[in-house]
């Protein structure tokens, strides 16, 4: 069952891919998306600089998407705003997954896991079960 999720997540973030390069990100974009992700501080931010800056998702942007990513997931707060997009937006989720299975994100995936596991806030059982299914191929 886990590697019939992995495949339909390979497929998935190569389809994400292929979304991204739709739209060129000029060198200029690329240095406003790192600096814009070194400001971001909650899940709304996040949601709002992938919106922004989300084609220009690939090399060392690549890298600040997972590190802003990660650094906010492992925090563990305002998990509800996390939650709220995660859901809500196939894309982003398709984005966010990507990003936990990248290599950069690697160390973080353990504590990611055990916090969906071990910390879920009431209400949201079935996002942290998710989150958790999503990890545990990345451990």
């Amino acid at each position: 069952m886990n590697k019939i999720r992995l495949a339909l997540a390979v497929i998935a973030l190569a389809a994400a891919g292929a979304h991204a390069q739709d739209k060129p990100c000029a060198p200029a974009q690329a240095a406003a998306a790192e600096k814009a992700l070194d400001r971001v501080v909650n899940w709304d931010l996040m949601y709002k600089t992938w919106q922004d800056f989300g084609h220009c998702d690939s090399g060392a942007a690549q890298d600040s998407f997972t590190d802003a990513l990660m650094r906010l997931a492992v925090e563990w707060k305002n998990v509800d705003q996390f939650a709220r997009r995660y859901q809500g937006d196939p894309k982003f989720k398709t984005f966010v997954d990507k990003h936990i299975y990248s290599p950069a994100a690697k160390e973080d995936a353990k504590s990611l896991y055990s916090r969906a596991k071990q910390s879920c806030p009431p209400k949201l059982d079935a996002f942290c079960a998710e989150l958790a299914e999503v990890v545990k191929p990345a451990l």
